[in-house]
């Protein structure tokens, strides 16, 4: 029962020592050991600071100062900073001046989140003091000592370009009265000489008053001549009468410009029909540009290639001439190849006697030459291709799996009792550059089946040489159509 009680004393001094330190806590300004990191500061100058001063960021107190020190003639102060404010190493700490009293407070400049953070008890740079109070008086009571002097200054320069503007205005007076006078005693020997002039001019007409009454009769006597030829003229008497008032030479003179006009419509007909004929030699050097142009653009390659077959035996051998348009969408070939085996054709005959039905398979060898002719057009890697091969009708497709890889297959050889000839090839072209003089890259190899649908099925392989030449591209490129 006593042990009750003293648990129960017990815990009560604990709740009230609880609630006094959270009430402690609590009534305190906010920073205590439990809720801020302390830090260092070296300063040049810490007037207007006290122990407890505010440190502040963006106008918010984020910390304050614990204790100042000295040090090596500096100040070293220790702050304290609420645990959630970031310390950077490029954070920074100025002095503001708070008061007219001459009361500090401390700014932090936290730093960019590029920078690494600073430890707790690490040392924050210092920023010269911002605002201070007494460096405001000073300054201005040094700029107030300088305006005095500079008004000082004014005044006795004033005054000194005042004496020097007397004497400049006394110097012009003087020399404008100088010119005043010289101007007049001008003036007045231009006058006594322009009336000397007057009084010789005078003298000069009444000697001369006969000489310009005879001027005036030979003036109108002139004037009398000239009316009396106009007169004459007027009638049309005379070489100049004639001409203006001859109706024969009004009408020669009127056939004549009749004559000139004719002779200048068929100059200009003659120049337009030059002109025209300009305009067709035109036409006609641009549609031979046109032809050159595309004869120019078409690639010519000539192939030849060999093969073996391994079931029949047999070698094949062949030559092609390829031509390519410049768009290289299509492509034409021509060629021939020679079988020692010739061409082949396969006939099945069914006869029926008596119930009983006899089949007869023949087998038509034709010896010789064979002859492709193709027209092929290209879809991105694929090529539709058609015409003669080996002499019959067929198509192919070609798919270019890789730059040098092709995939082939063509039906040809079509027959009514048979089935037709399908091809599949596989060519590699390692090195293959047609335009190419080294012939490495002219080469390349084939591979495949020969009438795969057929039971006389055989395989073979081969190789090939395909090289562009220019001197029979000359020749084909001539052809216009070639090239559309």
């Amino acid at each position: 029962m006593n042990l009750s009680r003293y648990l129960k004393i017990g815990i009560f001094f604990i709740v009230l020592g609880t609630a006094g330190t959270v009430y402690v806590i609590m009534s305190t300004d906010g920073f205590n050991n439990f809720n801020t990191k302390t830090y260092e500061v070296l300063m040049d100058d810490a007037t207007g600071l006290t122990t407890n001063s505010k440190v502040f960021m963006a106008g918010v107190p984020v910390g304050k100062i614990q204790s100042i020190d000295f040090d090596n003639g500096k100040a070293l102060l220790k702050v304290a900073f609420l645990r959630d404010v970031q310390i950077r190493a490029d954070a920074t700490l100025a002095r503001r001046s708070s008061s007219l009293l001459g009361n500090s407070m401390l700014m932090l400049t936290p730093g960019t989140e590029l920078t690494p953070l600073v430890k707790e008890g690490g040392r924050i740079k210092s920023q010269a003091g911002i605002g201070d109070m007494s460096a405001v008086l000073g300054s201005a009571q040094g700029l107030s000592e300088q305006l005095s002097s500079l008004i000082k200054e004014f005044q006795s320069r004033q005054m000194e370009l005042m004496a020097v503007s007397l004497q400049t205005f006394n110097s012009i007076a003087q020399k404008l009265d100088q010119r005043s006078n010289a101007e007049l005693d001008r003036v007045t020997r231009i006058l006594e000489s322009s009336a000397q002039i007057t009084e010789r001019v005078n003298k000069i007409l009444q000697d001369r008053e006969g000489d310009v009454a005879a001027s005036t009769v030979e003036v109108r006597a002139a004037l009398e001549n000239l009316r009396a030829a106009t007169d004459e003229i007027r009638k049309g008497n005379g070489t100049i009468g004639k001409a203006i008032y001859d109706d024969q030479l009004y009408a020669t003179l009127l056939s004549t410009v009749q004559k000139t006009d004719e002779a200048a419509l068929k100059l200009q007909t003659a120049l337009d029909n030059i002109s025209h004929l300009a305009t067709n030699a035109d036409k006609v050097v641009s549609d031979a540009g046109t032809i050159v142009s595309k004869a120019s653009g078409l690639g010519v390659q000539v192939d030849t290639q060999t093969r073996y077959d391994f079931l029949s035996s047999n070698f094949r051998a062949g030559a092609s001439l390829i031509l390519e348009p410049q768009s290289k969408d299509r492509w034409y070939r021509i060629g021939v190849s020679g079988a020692p085996n010739g061409v082949s054709s396969r006939t099945v005959t069914e006869t029926s006697s008596g119930g009983t039905t006899t089949r007869t398979d023949t087998t038509t060898t034709n010896y010789g030459v064979a002859v492709d002719a193709e027209l092929a057009r290209r879809f991105g890697p694929f090529t539709l291709h058609g015409g003669l091969l080996e002499s019959t009708a067929g198509l192919g497709l070609d798919y270019r799996v890789l730059d040098q890889l092709q995939v082939s297959g063509e039906l040809f050889n079509f027959q009514a009792n048979a089935l037709p000839n399908l091809r599949g090839t596989v060519t590699y072209l390692p090195f293959f550059n047609p335009t190419s003089n080294k012939p490495w890259n002219w080469l390349y190899f084939r591979g495949g089946i020969n009438n795969a649908l057929n039971p006389d099925r055989d395989f073979f392989l081969g190789a090939g040489l395909r090289f562009a030449d220019e001197e029979v591209r000359g020749l084909v490129g001539l052809v216009p159509l070639a090239g559309k």
